[in-house]
């Protein structure tokens, strides 16, 4: 989590591999403007679970 973007992994066995990420950039934000901050975490939470759900994601085996 950050004032500009965001960044999240999960397990997620597919054909392209063994993880989802998920980066969010917001450019136009500058690095010392705070107040965004709480509109990512509120996205990320709420896109995050939802993207790895519709995307069938399976935790990888130990």
């Amino acid at each position: 989590m950050g004032t500009d973007g965001a960044i999240s992994t999960a397990p997620c066995k597919t054909k392209g591999g063994n993880y989802f990420t998920l980066t969010l950039q917001l450019p136009r934000i500058q690095l010392l403007d705070r107040t965004h901050r709480k509109d990512i975490e509120k996205f990320m939470r709420a896109y995050f679970p939802a993207t790895v759900k519709t995307l069938g994601c399976r935790a990888t085996p130990p």
